[in-house]
């Protein structure tokens, strides 16, 4: 992977990554970036936790940045259902299909996850784990034949049916919901906050008139970055970035939780119905697909 393409995926995953009601999960995209460098600093690694929350409900309609990591791990979880099924498809076929572009947990513009980004900064983010390997035969033993395409069509269509029934049970929901959140960008305390934003990261030398402004540059600053610096000037966009948001975070943080409530109301039957078949319906996937489900953690 070359430099221009690095900083480009680390711009992209901190600054247009909400896509709502598009995709297959609202907020997100469907691919994630490819594999940043590792940092050549002793920063402590990313993680992953696999507790869920008290209220599956946070999952699906999140409000902050740290709840936001459940909703990308439940968006990961559906892509690996897909693949994961596309792939038994094709192994009871004995053949294989094209390898495919490592999956990534995407963070969400909207739900900048500070305590994240002012840990890790913007390129590197938490290796998804990789599901268990799919047990051989006696008789596999030699290597599978590649995949037609009408092969490939059929598994992957069966792969994303198999990961359908999985997102079925909370997708409308929280497309709807993403359709919400942008109404606590345009409250007054936020606008106040955000227009706060280029002074302060002018005092830790980022001179930009905007949020997108400073997007821009990190995507120049991690392209151009020498690779024995990248992890100190990564980590400095971070630190910056998460310390002058945290101000538009508190002014956007109430409203988002006060339109959840008024949206957890407007859609109280779809909320209990839910909340009675989200886990079990994760639950089960896992026992199908063998997969676990797991969440970045800082």
């Amino acid at each position: 992977m070359n430099r221009t393409s690095l900083a480009r995926t680390a711009a992209a995953a901190a600054a247009a990554l909400l896509t709502a009601a598009c995709g297959t999960a609202a907020g997100s995209s469907g691919q994630g970036p490819s594999t940043p460098p590792a940092p050549t600093t002793a920063a402590a690694p990313a993680r992953v936790t696999h507790a869920l929350p008290e209220d599956p409900v946070r999952m699906v309609l999140p409000v902050t940045g740290a709840e936001s990591r459940w909703t990308q791990g439940l968006d990961v979880f559906g892509q690996q259902v897909a693949r994961t099924a596309a792939a038994d498809c094709a192994r009871e076929e004995r053949t294989a299909l094209p390898e495919e572009v490592p999956l990534a947990f995407i963070s969400y513009a909207e739900l900048p996850d500070l305590a994240f980004l002012g840990r890790h900064g913007f390129g590197h983010g938490t290796e998804v784990p990789p599901p268990a390997p799919a047990p051989t035969s006696a008789a596999g033993t030699t290597a599978p034949r590649p995949a037609g395409p009408a092969q490939i069509r059929r598994c992957r269509a069966g792969g994303e049916a198999a990961a359908k029934a999985v997102r079925e049970v909370y997708l409308p929901l929280q497309r709807a919901w993403f359709g919400e959140l942008s109404a606590a960008r345009r409250a007054p305390a936020a606008t106040r906050a955000l227009d706060g934003l280029p002074g302060c990261l002018a005092q830790r030398g980022y001179r930009v008139r905007d949020e997108n402004a400073f997007f821009a540059l990190v995507d120049s600053r991690l392209m151009n970055a020498p690779a024995a610096d990248y992890a100190r000037v990564d980590s400095a966009l971070g630190s910056a970035y998460a310390t002058c948001m945290r101000p538009v975070e508190a002014a956007r943080e109430p409203v988002r939780r006060e339109l959840r409530e008024r949206f957890l109301t407007d859609h109280a039957e779809e909320i209990r119905e839910l909340r009675a078949a989200l886990v079990p319906a994760l639950r089960r996937a896992e026992r199908t697909y063998g997969l676990r489900l797991a969440f970045p953690a800082p």
